[in-house]
Parts: structure tokens; sequence; C-alpha cells
């Protein structure tokens, strides 16, 4: 199972959207596809998808979204970068499903809301 704190986990709202915002921001190919991933999986039924599913849609899991996480988490200062670092997950009957970490879907809620009333 999937389920133990990190730094993102602990990390605020603010400091998770200014560290996706970072990453985000990086110039390389690799950083489209983990954005439409993390969007993705943010607009997903319960915050939830398939690792195959992400794969199929984004590409290659480690080159794409797990790569994305671990800059996010370096951002936050994680020591122990992890591609899974966004997300809790479970090995269930159709593969690992990847939710979103509570404290990202709070950070991307806020910048959703944020970007809908700027003042």
């Amino acid at each position: 199972m999937g389920y133990e704190t990190t730094i993102v986990d602990t990390s605020a709202p603010d400091l998770i959207v200014k560290a996706i915002k970072r990453v985000n921001s990086t110039p390389g190919l690799r950083i489209q596809p983990g954005i439409e991933a993390l969007w993705a999986l943010y607009q997903a039924p319960e915050h939830s998808m398939l690792r195959s599913d992400i794969e199929r849609q984004f590409g290659a899991f480690d080159l794409h979204f797990g790569w994305f996480c671990r800059r996010v988490a370096e951002e936050l200062g994680a020591d122990q970068l992890d591609v899974l670092a966004l997300v809790d997950y479970h090995d269930g009957e159709d593969g690992q499903l990847l939710t979103l970490k509570s404290s990202v879907v709070a950070a991307i809620g806020g910048l959703k809301a944020m970007s809908k009333n700027p003042n």
C-alpha cells in the first residue's frame, strides 16, 4: 500500500501550488504530459485512475507523470524522490490504482478557486 506520510502530505497547499508551478515552468518535453496527467487525475472520479490508463494516455509513467511527481517533491524539499510522490496507490484486480493525495487535491482546488476569483 502507498499510504506513508511524506513531505507532500505535510506541505501547505500554497507551497504545493508553488512547487507545481515551478516544475510546470521548466522547459522540456516531459512537462506537458506530466501536468496533463495531473489534471486528468484531479478531474477523474474520486481523483483516481489506473496507472495503465495514465500510461496509455500520457506515455511512459516514469518518464512523464513520475518525473513530474519527483520534481514537485524535490521542490518541496524531499530528499528521497519517488515517482508516486503525489499519489496514494494500491494494487487491485485491474492493476495499480493511483489516487491524488488529499494535500494535492486541496492545493489544486485552491489554485482553481484563485484563478476564478483573482481578488
